[in-house]
């Protein structure tokens, strides 16, 4: 996805082609009627166009069925007292040309129709037939419009075209220039997208870090746009599966009827997000953020978004509980990868900006990946000090020892207590400090002033703040240290403590 930072919020996308047109919203109340783009009526003259506060609205609507697949488009036109509603095709898109002009387009087996629409007199101010598949660039409705063109049955790029709005001519083709892949993304598609992943580390954050540990974020389903059942409970279970598998005090994401912050299962994405994108994330620290999920049935530059869950498929789709778990991931606080010049793997990462389709590696996988639970430590902490620390981290340790006496008679007691914890590195975050509690730490001991080698003996963790304790009656003056080997399965660094000397009397 793509992923958007300033000092309020993070922004993410995962990946759209086509440009959801995005104008004020019309009143409900007039009458609407319904034609194809066909019967749609030429504009009888050209007049000046109003200015951006003219009376024309217009609204691009993404048509669903009752199992939440893409049927068709429509777009509302304002006209006079009226509304007039103009339906395309599944693939249909829309493009804001103008103050109160949209390029609609069809695209179809022969290749791709474009109508220049007058939204404030509802009628085509000009048609063109285009014998190739065209995908709008850009929303924007300054200058020429930017449109890619890709053969008709290889879906393979073949130029980016600039077209004249007034006229419908094609003005230039875009030449040396890097056109990344049509690949379903997140977004923005960086080189390091197509390398292979390098060596693990943890995911990056976004700049303005993560909300308070443990904070319930709820969510309802958007109106209008609340997910068929087969969308719905794989969307609930990502909900579940963020909190379970961060192993941190990551946000609980939870599902209430009354919540301000929504999910959406929609064709109409905000206009941040990129027009490759499949699902895209945004929040606005620290009071709101969002999900949008594209409907089945969308149509890219790539190919059909076809969500497994709907067709039951065991390839050529993909899963909307691992595209789920990834937005949430932006909710949470990580960016992509690729925003910190490197790869992960998808054992390592959930957050690619590039979603792995079945049979790919990951397409299925429900959990947070050891490279995102390492930052989400960092962001959250851990529920307990006892939680294993992720091994995609290489976190310093401190560890310190203090004996209960000094000086002792012989046949008496000594408590040796040694304490771990996590070094005070700022660059560690919420894990800085943090007492390390069920680990293994060594007690060595030797007489005093030896140079001989070592005896062992395994501390007792007391699971309170870090500390670990050993009772024992020295038979001579003994020197102690602790020891914390580096654990196979954590990401902790070894540490030892220094040296202490217990005296006995004779």
């Amino acid at each position: 996805m793509r992923g958007l930072q300033d000092v309020r919020s993070g922004r993410a996308a995962t990946a759209v082609v086509g440009c959801v047109l995005s104008l004020t919203v019309l009143p409900g109340a007039a009458a609407a009627s319904v034609h194809d783009i066909e019967v749609l009526p030429r504009c009888v003259e050209r007049v000046a166009l109003a200015d951006e506060d003219g009376d024309g609205l217009a609204r691009w609507e993404t048509l669903l069925d009752e199992e939440g697949a893409v049927t068709g488009h429509r777009l509302s036109l304002r006209h006079g007292d009226g509304t007039v509603q103009v339906n395309t095709g599944p693939r249909g898109f829309a493009v804001r040309a103008g103050a109160l002009r949209v390029l609609v387009g069809e695209r179809g087996e022969e290749g791709t129709r474009l109508d220049m629409v007058a939204v404030d007199r509802a009628c085509r101010l000009w048609t063109r037939h285009m014998d190739r598949l065209v995908y709008p660039e850009q929303a924007s409705a300054v200058g020429p419009i930017r449109l890619a063109l890709l053969d008709r049955t290889t879906r393979r790029y073949e130029t980016t075209q600039l077209l004249d709005g007034e006229s419908g001519e094609t003005q230039a083709h875009v030449v040396d220039e890097c056109i990344e892949l049509c690949l379903p993304n997140d977004g923005d598609i960086g080189p390091a997208e197509l390398e292979p992943a390098g060596a693990a580390r943890p995911t990056p954050a976004f700049a303005a870090g993560g909300w308070p540990a443990n904070k319930v974020l709820s969510f309802r389903w958007k109106s209008g746009a609340v997910p068929p059942t087969w969308a719905s409970e794989p969307l609930l279970k990502a909900a579940v599966d963020a909190r379970d598998s961060s192993f941190a005090g990551s946000p609980i994401f939870d599902l209430r009827t009354n919540a301000t912050n929504a999910v959406a299962y929609t064709g109409s994405l905000p206009g941040f997000c990129s027009n490759v994108a499949i699902a895209c994330a945004s929040r606005s620290m620290p009071t709101s953020w969002g999900v949008w999920i594209r409907p089945h049935g969308t149509d890219f530059a790539w190919g059909t978004l076809r969500w497994c869950q709907k067709t039951s498929a065991s390839s050529g789709c993909f899963d909307i509980r691992r595209v789920m778990l990834h937005e949430l991931g932006h909710i949470a606080g990580l960016n992509h990868p690729s925003s910190a010049g490197f790869t992960l793997s998808s054992g390592d990462s959930v957050m690619q900006g590039i979603t792995p389709m079945r049979p790919q590696s990951g397409a299925s996988r429900h959990d947070f990946g050891r490279c995102d639970a390492a930052t989400l430590q960092e962001l959250y902490g851990t529920p307990d000090n006892k939680t294993d620390i992720s091994t995609c981290n290489d976190v310093a340790t401190e560890l310190g020892l203090s004996a209960s006496r000094s000086s002792i008679s012989r046949g008496s007691s000594v408590v040796l207590t040694a304490q771990l914890r996590v070094e005070g590195h700022s660059s560690y975050g919420e894990l800085a400090g943090n007492p390390l509690n069920g680990r293994s730490v060594k007690l060595k001991y030797r007489p005093a002033g030896s140079s001989g080698a070592w005896e062992t003996l395994w501390m007792r963790s007391t699971y309170s703040q870090g500390r670990y304790e050993l009772t024992i009656k020295p038979s001579a003056t003994w020197e102690f240290k602790a020891v914390f080997p580096n654990p196979p399965g954590e990401g902790l660094r070894y540490s030892r403590s220094v040296i202490r000397k217990v005296t006995v009397n004779q």
